[in-house]
């Protein structure tokens, strides 16, 4: 399975588990036209006590590991645990995962969520944060790679306006 496979692969089986969640980071920006290549799948998810449940059980399924962390440690990711961090780099069995309650640069998930685009990925439909919520993501975080993707981002942008 090549990383393309193994990325549709992760996200399909986040949604086959009946997670609530938008897709973003270097997905997102491949969705909109990106060059970008990325090897690993960003997602925010839902606060909801059920979705959140669902999320722990998943990420007990696919052997998920916080990266930087012994891999003897017993850390637990729980429902609780994903109501209280902002993020979690993981390491799983479908390969490195980064799940978020919140990111800045949007006003909350369920914005994100109204504003996000409905996309069909091999049978299955997937929410992906519109291209005006990435750049915005990528100005707030501001990284070095982040000023090459906004003017990427803002290029395609302005083609799907034409």
């Amino acid at each position: 399975m090549n990383d393309t496979e193994q990325l549709l692969r992760s996200v399909q089986m986040l949604q086959s588990a009946e997670i609530k969640f938008v897709l973003i980071g270097g997905l997102a920006m491949r969705v909109h036209g990106s060059s970008h290549v990325t090897g690993d799948v960003d997602v925010v998810y839902a606060e909801d006590s059920e979705n959140l449940q669902r999320l722990a059980i998943f990420l007990r399924t696919i052997h998920a590991r916080v990266l930087g962390r012994p891999a003897n440690d017993n850390f637990l990711i729980t429902a609780q645990t994903l109501a209280r961090v902002r993020f979690l780099n993981l390491h799983t069995d479908l390969g490195e995962m980064d799940f978020m309650r919140e990111i800045p640069g949007v006003d909350s998930f369920d914005g994100l969520w109204t504003r996000a685009i409905e996309i069909d990925l091999e049978g299955f439909v997937v929410r992906v944060a519109c291209i005006d919520d990435i750049i915005s993501m990528k100005r707030v975080a501001n990284r070095t790679k982040d000023q090459s993707h906004i003017v990427e981002l803002l290029a395609l942008k302005q083609l799907s306006e034409n």
